[in-house]
Order: C-alpha cells, then structure tokens, then sequence
C-alpha cells in the first residue's frame, strides 16, 4: 500500500513538472539567459581547474598536495604564455616582413636603391611572403646601383634556361638581351633569348614587343621585326624610326614615307608637350632630319645646343650639314659655297667620319678640284672661318698636294687652336715621324696627346707604334702594335710590323707566328 502512495505522489510529481508554466515561472524563464551568461565564466574556470587537476594527475604516481598543486599552476601559465608568446612573434615576423617587402619596392620607385636593399634583405628573413618577388626586387636594387652582373646573377636564379621559373625574370632577362643587341649589334645566344621571351609575363608590354622586334632582327626575319616594332612604336614613338629603317631595307619606300610621317607627327607632339627634355628634342629632330627638312632640324639642334652642352645634338648637328653638302654639290652653287658646310661639320664632330671622306673624295677627285679645294678652304679661313677643324682641313689637302711643310703649319695652327683635337694631333704626330729629319720626342708627344684622349682607337695606337719603332724603342713599340691589332680591322699590316719587332727583340719564332698569320689574312681576302 505504501509503495502504491509512493508511486502514486512521484507521477503527479512529474506531471505537475510537465504542466505548463506556472504563475511566476515566466519572468524566470525570461532571466535564464542572464543568469546563464553570469554564471559562465565560473563555469569556465571550473572547467579549466578540473582539465589542470586532471593533467597534474597523470604526471603525479599518486594524489598530489594542495602545495604541488600551487606550484604546477604558474608553469603550466608559463608553457601556455611561452606558445601565445611564440605565435605572436611569427605573425610579428611575417607581418614585418611583408612591410619591408612593400616598402623596400617603394624605394626602389622612388630611385633609391640602397635604402631599399636593407629592407628587401630584412624581408627575406620573414616567414609567409614571396621570395620570388623579394628577390627580383632585390635584383632590381642592384640593376639601379649599375652593377647588372649580380643583377643578372639573381634574375637567372629565377629564371633559368629549360626551366619555367619566375616570369617577371624572364621578361627582364628577355629585354636585357634586347638591350645589348641594340647597344653592341652583336648576336646573342637565339635559343635562350626565345626562351625568356616566351615565358615572360606582361606579354602585351612595349618592352616586351621591342624584344620580340629586335629578337626577329636578329633572326633575318624582317616582316616580324616591323610587325613587332610598331606595336611598341605605339607607346614609344620613337621606334617607328626602326620601323622606317627596316621597310627601308625591304624596299618599300611607300611605306617609309607613310611611317616617317607618323614618327614626325607623335614625335612634333611629344616634343611640344615637354620641350625641355633632350631625348625628346633629338628625336623630334632626327625624324626633322630624315623627312630632308634640314633647315628646321638644325634650328632645333642649335636652340637645344644654346641650352646645355650635348653631344647627340652635335653628331646629328653635323649629320644635317653633311646633308646639306650633298644638296648644294649637287646644285648650281660652287665648291667654295658647299666646302663650308664640311668644315662646319666637322667643327661640330671632328671625327665625323663621312665630313671626312667627302673632303679628301672631292680633292682628290682631279689635280683641279684639290687645287680649288686648297684655294677655297684659304679663303674661308682668310673670312674669319679660322677654326680648328678648317686648318686641319687644309692641312690635310696639302698634304695631298704634296706640300708638306704647308701641311705641318696648319695642322699646328689647328692644334694650338683646340689641343683635344686628338685627330689632328695624331695626323701631325704622323706627318712629323715621316720626315726626312723628324723630330721624333714631338712627334711622340703629339701621339701620346691622342691616345689620350681616344685610348681605343686603334690607328692612333698604330702612329705611336711606329714612332717607337722609329726610336727603336722595341718593347713599348710591341705594346701598342698588340693593342691596336685587337681592335684593327685590317690586322695584317700590323702583324707584318709586330713580325718584325720580334725579330729586332731576338724571338724568330714568334715573328715566323706573326708572318704566318699575316699570310694567312691576306690570303682570306676576296
């Protein structure tokens, strides 16, 4: 009976529990979120005292004392903060590393290329960034400070040859080798340039279509070349000048003109909007020079020489005046009247090499020219054209003649006028070393006098060889004979002097070398 009571008063109980809610109970249901969120974190932290008992338990044999315990707590903090500590520092690290990556290029646009090797090489130390793109900016840093081997060193590192590797490299690589071939005209390795220029990235880039074009020159391929030269051209202008020079050499002269006046339209509007930068006036009057509008061209030289001291405008200067020779020799006006235009050109660019060669064709032409040219060049210099450049032209006239004191006196004249003239210093060393009597310590000053100011080239070296020839100076004549025949193009005179040399210095052998050799070149000519 009881245990029916029992059973009894625990269902209604439990139905009462079930019942809905009762009178009051609605405003404690509405708080239990409240008294929830008060009640968490003693729930957390005795959660945690439980995980900490829990792992003081496994590494103790047996129950631990409350003092254990308090001394377990803080190492446990300790290892906890060690970890926190050492996450932070890698986000820290990998953030800083990020910052100096990013600012490092900042002072790279900037021109500051050393500032930003520090950062680039702090960034390299970081965890979670891009060393491909550190290291072509550090590639970059050194390309700025001029020293292009590491630079290419770290480039080829990322884009080797047979290998895909980072295509910013490759591009870079791709137009370096452009570069080169523009500045040296000498053929590079094709299979390895085509390899970087097709794995380069920004494949739509003017750089990148001025590498093609230069890539397809090289290679014979013409057509290509323009093809590729005016897609650059549209964004560099000044490469429709190439284009006009290959259409040029496919003999399509319709299209010279047509290009020519392209360039001479974007270039006239590029110069108008920033007439102060050189590059621009030179181009501008390049494009002048080529459409024959010589008057205009030399206008714009001379403002721009008027303005600073630049050699590009001086060459073409003497380019256009040149041209204009050809024009008037060609016309009615008299030799006395086009001749000014040689010595102008050549008070320009003394070394102007096709001023030169129409000055001795038109002498030696007949006895009546080289005499009319003698008179006439007198005469200019009677006028008050007495310049450097116009006794170094008679000099050589009368040197032609057959006058050579006449030829001495006014290539002295020329070189007292302009001492850096090192042409005519060189021309009166050698006149002086071919006299009968020469006084040879001038005559190896004089020679000395150009080298240095032209230590490459190659006939001026020559001249002072053979004047230590002369001297018997055997030795140092072998030294110059040697420089020069690395730079000749005609090397079997030279090797003919140095077989002799050789023999004067007593070593038969290697004068037999130097006249096998000399042979040998004179038998390959046509």
């Amino acid at each position: 009976m009881f245990n029916w009571f029992h059973r009894y008063r625990m269902r209604r109980q439990m139905r009462r529990q079930a019942s809905p809610i009762a009178k009051g109970d609605w405003l404690s249901r509405l708080f239990a979120p409240v008294r929830w969120l008060f009640a968490f974190p003693g729930r957390l932290l005795s959660r945690f005292w439980m995980t900490l008992r829990t792992l003081l338990d496994y590494f103790s044999a047996g129950r631990r004392s409350k003092r254990d315990l308090l001394l377990g707590v803080p190492a446990v903090l300790l290892l906890g903060g060690f970890f926190v500590a050492t996450a932070m520092g890698n986000v820290r690290q990998s953030t800083n590393a990020q910052r100096y990556w990013s600012r490092g290029v900042q002072l790279l646009e900037k021109g500051e290329p050393e500032s930003a090797q520090l950062l680039l090489r702090k960034a390299l130390l970081g965890d979670n960034i891009n060393r491909n793109e550190v290291i072509f900016s550090l590639a970059r840093s050194y390309e700025q400070l001029g020293d292009a081997n590491r630079s290419g060193a770290l480039m080829e590192s990322l884009a080797s040859v047979n290998r895909v590797g980072y295509p910013a490299a490759h591009r870079y690589l791709a137009i370096r080798t452009a570069n080169q071939v523009a500045a040296t005209k000498q053929a590079p390795n094709l299979k390895d340039w085509y390899w970087h220029l097709s794995h380069a990235d920004q494949v739509d880039s003017a750089d990148l279509a001025k590498s093609w074009g230069f890539y397809y020159l090289v290679g014979g391929d013409l057509e290509k070349s323009a093809e590729y030269f005016r897609r650059a051209a549209e964004e560099q202008p000044e490469l429709w000048l190439q284009v006009a020079e290959l259409e040029a050499r496919m003999n399509d002269m319709d299209a010279v003109r047509a290009t020519l006046a392209t360039a001479r339209r974007q270039l006239e509007r590029q110069f108008t909007r920033n007439p102060g930068d050189s590059k621009n006036r030179l181009l501008y009057a390049t494009t002048l020079f080529y459409m024959g509008e010589l008057p205009d061209a030399e206008r714009l030289l001379k403002e721009g020489l008027a303005q600073e001291d630049n050699e590009s405008f001086k060459k073409l200067l003497a380019a256009v005046f040149v041209r204009m020779f050809d024009v008037e020799s060609e016309g009615e006006k008299g030799l006395e009247e086009s001749f000014k235009y040689l010595v102008v050109a050549l008070d320009y660019d003394n070394s102007y090499q096709p001023a030169l060669t129409r000055l001795i064709t038109v002498s030696r032409s007949s006895p009546e020219k080289l005499k009319e040219s003698r008179e006439t060049m007198r005469r200019m210099i009677a006028d008050g054209n007495a310049t450097a450049m116009a006794h170094f032209a008679l000099g050589s006239l009368e040197w032609l003649a057959g006058n050579g004191e006449l030829a001495k006196l006014n290539m002295k004249q020329a070189v007292a006028l302009n001492p850096k003239l090192a042409v005519v210093a060189n021309n009166l060393a050698y006149l002086i070393a071919l006299e009968d009597d020469p006084d040879l310590d001038a005559a190896l000053h004089l020679a000395t006098q150009a080298i240095e100011q032209e230590p490459d080239n190659s006939d001026y070296l020559d001249t002072r060889g053979m004047i230590h020839l002369k001297m018997k100076n055997y030795a140092l004549a072998a030294v110059d004979y040697q420089k020069a025949l690395e730079r000749a193009k005609d090397a079997a005179p030279i090797q003919r002097q140095l077989a002799e040399i050789y023999d004067q210095l007593g070593d038969p052998d290697t004068a037999a070398e130097f006249r096998r050799a000399a042979e040998g070149k004179d038998a390959a000519k046509p």
